[in-house]
């Protein structure tokens, strides 16, 4: 690893979020390679929102091609505020001259990227486009080699706030959608060109045909520029539905899209940012190649007319438009049945912490020997394999962030742990621990935001609505949202967070005393859960 890369980073972003968003994993992959770096984004505005609380990144310089920025004064007021920010790296996912061009009058000493445009003398470590891998998202990750060989896999993915999530509820609930309610999405624009737009006719006889057969809401997203797609889908469908075209931020929308089931869509930055959000997507391709673009969730069916003339990439077809006008609404809509109907099986999960939960807490973790393993931890977590449910560790080990051990340990103590729940039968699917220190970082993944859970769902396509978090604290317990049971086990802190929580008039969904017990309730509670997708008969 390059240590002089350990302290200020600049990524220039791309300027349309459908790329900004398959580059994702390149930005999780410097924060992995440079912990300890402040990694800053320099974004267009409607990129710079999506990462606005993205625990990759650590600031967002916004950029726009108007203002002060605009013109060479603009440029030059630009790289004056670069040069006081004292980069040790600029990594250039925008593949524009300027970006290189900035990056170097800002005196920033070491500047990745790929060469073209007239910019590789700009640049100090780059690649021939040529060289680049076929996807866009595996182009990107392949600059770390410039920098850091190690290999990185992971997909891409984004995160709302809880207040956002609330806001979209209570926008919802205004509309007459309730929170049980089964919400689809349509997506029909494509900033790109007419050329990668479906019909509006088609996608209107798609959402009636699933409001019939699935009792759902349908709503209809689109930027100020496609109020007039919107509207037409709108007006020809034979059931309700609610436009939201025009009339959200990026942040909103985004907000929005956690709560459906489904998104329907073109090839767009929309189906991306859906996709790294965790909601399932059926996309429409015409002119693009999905093996170049495709989002990068499990959850997405792509539909495509393979003609002789695709994929011409044009803007506006020239022609009949055969790529698109060959995809029946029949065809989105069996897409779209398969993905409701299969995400009913996609599973809930158990969401543990760690001490005070499964081993006795000692305080700072720092020594092998400390680790000693609750009664009943061991056969609660093997009775969840048992049954076929994920279960996956989440705890916070601040103890990195302020020096008191590294995280190296960390890696060795989670190994030790698996092997002491192996021995007896018991298996964690998954293993995610936030280092950060509370008084030094605002990052999204510490108890009790989310970010671990979101990550975890997102990796390993659990439905949140169906999990549960068991935990001893009242940080865990705040992690019970969005349909999230909380357990608070009485064993660690949980006698003195049970006391807490009733002080604050709030409560835990059960109280058990210990793993194993609360395990037990669990099981029994997701045997008389309702379905959350009626589907009539």
């Amino acid at each position: 690893m390059d240590k002089k890369f350990d302290k200020k980073i600049l990524i220039r972003m791309p300027n349309w979020i459908g790329d900004a968003v398959m580059a994702i994993p390149t930005l999780s992959a410097l924060r992995t390679r440079f912990h300890g770096a402040q990694i800053v984004l320099l974004a267009k505005p409607s990129v710079a929102a999506l990462f606005a609380c993205h625990p990759d990144v650590d600031r967002v310089l916004v950029y726009e091609d108007r203002g002060k920025h605009r013109g060479l004064a603009g440029l030059w007021t630009l790289i004056r505020a670069l040069r006081k920010e004292h980069f040790d790296l600029a990594f250039l996912l925008q593949n524009a001259f300027e970006a290189a061009l900035i990056a170097a009058a800002a005196g920033i000493p070491v500047r990745v990227g790929y060469a073209g445009d007239g910019r590789s003398l700009l640049l100090t470590r780059s690649l021939r486009r040529k060289d680049a891998p076929h996807h866009h998202r595996e182009a990107y990750l392949a600059l770390i080699k410039l920098v850091d060989g190690r290999p990185f896999s992971g997909p891409p993915f984004l995160v709302v706030t809880e207040e956002e999530r609330k806001t979209a509820s209570r926008f919802l609930e205004s509309c007459g959608i309730k929170q049980e309610d089964c919400v689809i999405g349509i997506h029909p624009g494509a900033a790109y060109g007419s050329a990668k737009r479906w019909f509006p006719e088609r996608f209107a006889a798609v959402a009636d045909q699933i409001m019939k057969r699935f009792q759902t809401k349908i709503v209809i997203f689109g930027g100020p520029l496609e109020t007039g797609i919107a509207g037409a889908i709108h007006e020809a469908m034979l059931t309700p539905s609610v436009v939201l075209a025009g009339k959200t931020s990026v942040r909103e929308m985004m907000a929005l899209m956690t709560k459906c089931r489904l998104l329907i869509t073109n090839d767009s930055g929309p189906m991306h940012a859906a996709s790294a959000l965790g909601v399932p997507v059926v996309a429409v391709f015409g002119p693009t190649d999905p093996t170049q673009t495709s989002p990068g969730g499990i959850y997405t069916r792509m539909i495509q007319n393979k003609v002789e003339c695709a994929p011409c990439k044009a803007r506006e077809c020239p022609i009949d438009h055969p790529c698109m006008t060959g995809i029946s609404s029949e065809e989105v809509y069996q897409s779209a049945f398969k993905s409701l109907d299969g995400f009913r099986g996609k599973p809930g999960a158990v969401f543990l912490d760690r001490d005070g939960t499964i081993n006795e807490d000692v305080g700072y973790l720092s020594r092998l020997h400390q680790f000693s393993l609750i009664p009943g931890a061991v056969d609660g977590i093997a009775k969840l394999n048992r049954e076929g449910i994920p279960v996956f560790l989440i705890t916070n080990q601040s103890g990195v962030g302020r020096g008191f051990f590294s995280e190296e340990f960390v890696a060795e103590a989670h190994r030790y742990l698996r092997d002491l729940l192996e021995r007896e039968g018991a298996v964690l699917n998954g293993i995610y621990y936030c280092p950060h220190s509370p008084e030094k970082t605002t990052c999204r993944c510490r108890k009790p935001l989310p970010g671990m859970i979101e990550r975890a769902a997102l990796e390993h396509h659990v439905d949140l609505s169906r999990s549960y978090i068991v935990g001893d604290k009242s940080t865990d317990m705040a992690l019970a949202r969005e349909g999230i049971k909380g357990v608070l086990v009485q064993t660690g802190e949980g006698r003195e967070a049970l006391k807490e929580m009733q002080q604050s008039r709030t409560q835990p969904d059960h109280v058990s005393e210990h793993l194993g017990e609360a395990v037990e309730w669990i099981l029994e509670d997701m045997r008389v859960k309702e379905n959350p997708l009626t589907i009539p008969s």
